[in-house]
């Protein structure tokens, strides 16, 4: 049967959204689905470096609306040794010809990267559907059935392409074989808090960390003047703070003495969110008719802030890699080989490091 779509993009958040963006501008027909109607949060915390992902929204389209929506660029970092209550001030982490990061929360930016997608007349978005089934032909992935509130649907694509995340139906309904993996060992808590301002009472211009032996407390200046508070955890402490999770959370934030004072002084909005050990792991994100990108593809710890990076820097090897294929240059083999290799090229150093050094961060003071 003739395909419908060049490319079948499940999950459209920030790896499939953005995905979605760089085809349809490039005239190819794509559908997009998720399971969520937008805006709608998720559990994910948010740091953009500026030679990773604030590149890939202005690439995209959407870093001026980000901006708009009061994102203060984040030209140094603050670091906090031992737990001190000064900081030392440091240049941004990998800020590119930007100059700054970022840190935009994901109700707003996923919502804004939807907008987009809408924009483009090659692309289809389809909220609240969701896959039930695989589709495959002699081997090969030829598209997928949905599932929408008007009733099942088939669709038959060029590429299905699973960016649904870390438990990727798309990755386990056509059995992508781990590449590596990793125990889990740490958990993350967050809130966002207004009228947190910057160190010394100024504008914020930064975001914070601060250690204290195998812990670490973050503060990422956001969208909207809030600030995303969070904290990373071993897992005898995570088993300790999910007794009492929001009473506990405080009390190990303000250990922090260069952040005590300001949280306290500072106003929740919101509940606390959490997100306890997840498994590490690279799979294989390629095979006939398929690809994964984002979380469903590779997942590591979160305390190093790496996977929303390596979610739109990936996104754009996948498109450039495809638009490879779809132009007649090179073949699906070749394409999706190439798409592998850069991905794995890209990623594996940061995930190996982020898994290493999370079974204990008081390694962060040799280094």
């Amino acid at each position: 049967m003739d395909r419908e779509y060049d490319a079948l993009i499940v999950g459209a958040r920030v790896a499939g959204a953005t995905l979605a963006i760089l085809l349809g501008d490039a005239g190819y027909r794509v559908l997009l689905v998720d399971r969520a109607a937008f805006p709608s949060p998720t559990l994910s915390t948010h740091y953009f470096r500026g030679g990773r992902g604030v590149t890939v929204l202005k690439r995209v389209g959407v870093l001026d609306a980000v901006l708009a929506r009061g994102c203060p660029p984040l030209t140094c970092q603050y670091n906090y040794r031992d737990g001190e209550a000064e900081p030392v001030v440091n240049p941004a982490q990998s800020p590119g010809e930007i100059d700054y990061c970022l840190s935009v929360r994901r109700e707003t930016l996923d919502y804004l990267l939807v907008q987009r997608a809408r924009r483009c007349p090659s692309i289809t978005l389809l909220e609240n559907t969701r896959v039930t089934a695989v589709m495959q032909e002699q081997g090969r992935v030829v598209g997928a059935r949905l599932m929408m509130p008007e009733g099942e649907r088939a669709v038959w694509a060029g590429i299905t392409v699973g960016a649904d995340g870390r438990r990727s139906f798309i990755a386990h309904a056509v059995g992508a074989p781990d590449e590596e993996s990793d125990d889990a060992y740490r958990a993350v808590y967050y809130c966002y808090l207004r009228d947190f301002p910057g160190p010394g009472g100024k504008a914020p211009d930064g975001p914070e960390f601060s250690r204290i032996e195998d812990e670490i407390a973050y503060v990422f200046p956001s969208d909207d003047g809030v600030a995303c508070v969070a904290l990373s955890v071993n897992l005898p402490t995570f088993r300790w703070l999910r007794q009492r999770p929001r009473e506990r959370f405080g009390e190990r934030i303000v250990a922090h003495r260069g952040l005590a004072g300001r949280f306290a002084a500072a106003t929740c909005e919101g509940r606390l969110l959490g997100c306890g050990p997840e498994r590490n792991y690279v799979r294989v994100p390629i095979g006939p008719g398929w690809a994964l990108v984002g979380d469903a593809g590779m997942h590591q710890d979160p305390w190093s802030g790496h996977g929303i990076d390596k979610a739109t820097v990936h996104a754009t090897l996948l498109a450039d890699a495809l638009a490879q294929w779809f132009s007649g240059r090179v073949s699906e083999q070749e394409a999706l080989a190439s798409y592998h290799a850069q991905r794995n090229e890209d990623g594996l150093a940061s995930y190996r490091q982020t898994v290493v050094l999370a079974k204990d961060l008081r390694q962060l003071a040799a280094e």
